[in-house]
């Protein structure tokens, strides 16, 4: 996925629909960034490039669920209660940290189960 220019990146402030997508509350206080465009990036707005990683360690217990063929759901669920991130949580890791835009994850990665 893309890195944001550290030149030219824009903070702002997130509306309703970008909290609700990267998990935060209304009242927290948080700055965003957005891509703008200058001549160190070729007015692109991004610079470089940054990994999402995925990655499932299968412990006991999500064998166990494995073996009885449990749902996807519940395997998800066991995974996450373990540490386990979606390519979803750590894009929207790295849009909190500065490091891209929403736009760009959006664009990487499908979000529409975080709308709910």
């Amino acid at each position: 996925m893309r890195k944001l220019c550290r030149t030219c990146r824009q903070p702002y402030d997130p509306d309703v629909k970008e909290r609700r997508l990267l998990g935060m509350t209304p009242t927290e206080p948080a700055a965003l960034f957005r891509a703008v465009g200058c001549e160190q990036c070729d007015y692109q707005g991004y610079r470089g490039r940054n990994g999402i990683l995925e990655l499932l360690k299968i412990d006991g217990a999500i064998d166990e669920l494995i073996a009885r063929r449990a749902t996807a759901r519940e395997i998800l669920t066991a995974a996450r209660a373990g540490g386990f991130r979606t390519l979803a949580d750590d894009g929207v890791r790295l849009v909190r940290a500065g490091t891209t835009s929403l736009d760009e994850v959006m664009r990487v990665v499908d979000l529409t189960d975080r709308m709910a």
